[in-house]
């Protein structure tokens, strides 16, 4: 299988959501133009927190995604190892504690992003940018489980 898999239709990628048989993998790496995102989005609303996990989304679409009312979309937006730079700075500044929390789990995320979440007023951001940036600078590498560390409850105070 290739790495990228090309859909021409909206309707092409409700086939790949509906068959259990396709491998994540595919659904994260598909691409598609502007116009097929907007209609996946359109016709299956219900998609769009896998399109949201995309590799290979344009800019608008991740434009579009970052204002999505979901909060299931934008956090897996904000996990997105491909989000530019400035539209992750537009998720560091979502109302959410939670998806701020996701931009500073992002492997991928700036050290401009990070700074800016220094400051954030939710402790638990700001003290894991802190820590982030502290990793950052030291060359450690954060555990893949970073995330999965921060318990639910202490986003809930």
């Amino acid at each position: 299988m290739s790495d990228v898999h090309a859909i021409h239709c909206a309707e092409d990628f409700a086939r790949l959501l509906a068959d259990p048989h396709t491998p994540r993998e595919l659904l994260v790496s598909v691409s598609a133009s502007r116009e097929v995102w907007l209609d996946v989005l359109t016709q299956h609303p219900y998609a769009a927190v896998w399109v949201a996990v995309n590799r290979h989304l344009p800019d608008e679409i991740v434009e579009h995604l970052a204002a999505h009312p979901g909060i299931q979309v934008r956090a897996a937006l904000a996990s997105n190892s491909r989000v530019r730079d400035d539209l992750m700075m537009g998720l560091a500044h979502d109302k959410s504690e939670l998806i701020r929390l996701r931009v500073v789990c992002n492997a991928h995320v700036s050290r401009e992003v990070l700074v800016a979440l220094t400051n954030d007023p939710c402790q638990l951001v700001s003290t894991r940018a802190q820590a982030r940036l502290v990793h950052d600078i030291s060359g450690v590498s954060l555990p893949p489980s970073y995330l999965d560390q921060i318990e639910v409850l202490s986003l809930l105070h």
